[in-house]
């Protein structure tokens, strides 16, 4: 019972917003390219102040490292067999079989778990989740711009990859909350409400953008799609779990560690497809239907 009681709230109220992004995409009122903007004013502005406003305000000197390490772990041996999977089994592209296993691991944490888990949890109780994302977005993202760069090109190109991470809002938010939390410093007044109110807005704009872009996909049969969202809701968090009960007792850190590992597959696999001109339909398939399923699995675990 309980599971329909967090399912009905607040699982499906936050998605709700997706689904009239949806509905309008289907009518026509929006299209893809408009969606685009709007996800980008999500990404550049509304994003990155909600992540400098929870890790400026977050008991960085509490956390500990072994479950972020043992995280990074799982999700290098995940991503590893994910990428064989898809190059071995179904003969795709390096290119896109490395974006394939890229959607195995990085959820959309920062626009689905994390305004779930702070209705469930309180802004004070989601550290494992924010250290997550500041992860995710961090090593894995900038790592996977490298090695994107070296499969098409031979090489990686220090300046254009710099160029691009400079360019990366949420890496400036990152750093500075960061640089708050790790200092002690309090945050003025006026910057905490300003980051505060606008920062609300980062996951209902993504997630109504994500809705509009969903309702023009072609779904397609195709048997990768659903291998890959089975690696992304069940065999991920499993491992996590597995992992983190080796590691350290089971308590309400290893949960929410596991809720970010069951959270659907992040729009930024198929970003990354778009940058470097890599297929998508398969991508796109599995963000969305990882998106509809994890209403369940993250239901269950919360």
């Amino acid at each position: 019972m309980e599971v329909f009681n967090v399912l009905f709230d607040p699982v499906l109220p936050v998605a709700a917003i997706a689904a009239l992004g949806y509905l309008l995409g289907r009518q026509g009122a929006l299209g893809v390219e408009e969606a685009r903007q709007i996800n980008r004013l999500a990404m550049t502005v509304f994003l990155p102040l909600l992540l400098f406003d929870l890790l400026a305000n977050a008991p960085l000197h509490s956390f500990r490292l072994m479950p972020l390490a043992t995280y990074l772990a799982v999700e290098a041996a995940v991503f590893s067999f994910g990428y064989l999977l898809a190059r071995r089994v179904f003969h795709r592209a390096r290119d896109e079989s490395f974006l394939l296993g890229f959607t195995a691991i990085f959820a959309n944490n920062a626009f689905f778990v994390l305004p779930i888990a702070i209705l469930l949890y309180g802004a004070d109780n989601i550290l494992s989740i924010t250290t997550i994302i500041a992860l995710d977005s961090t090593v894995t993202f900038a790592g996977s711009m490298i090695v994107l760069q070296i499969i098409q090109l031979g090489r990686a190109s220090p300046r254009t990859v710099v160029k691009a991470l400079s360019r990366t809002p949420m890496l400036y938010a990152i750093a500075f909350g960061l640089l708050f939390a790790w200092l002690r410093l309090p945050v003025p007044a006026p910057l905490q409400t300003f980051a505060g109110f606008n920062g609300a807005a980062a996951a209902p704009v993504a997630l109504f953008a994500f809705g509009v872009v969903m309702a023009q996909t072609r779904f397609e049969p195709d048997p990768a799609v659903a291998v890959f969202a089975a690696l992304k809701l069940f065999v991920f968090p499993f491992a996590i779990w597995a992992a983190l009960c080796v590691v350290l007792p089971v308590t309400p850190e290893t949960r929410l560690f596991v809720m970010g590992a069951a959270g659907p597959s992040g729009t930024m696999a198929f970003s990354l497809a778009l940058l470097y001109g890599v297929r998508t339909q398969t991508l796109s398939q599995i963000i969305i239907w990882t998106s509809l399923f994890s209403l369940l699995t993250l239901a269950a675990l919360a």
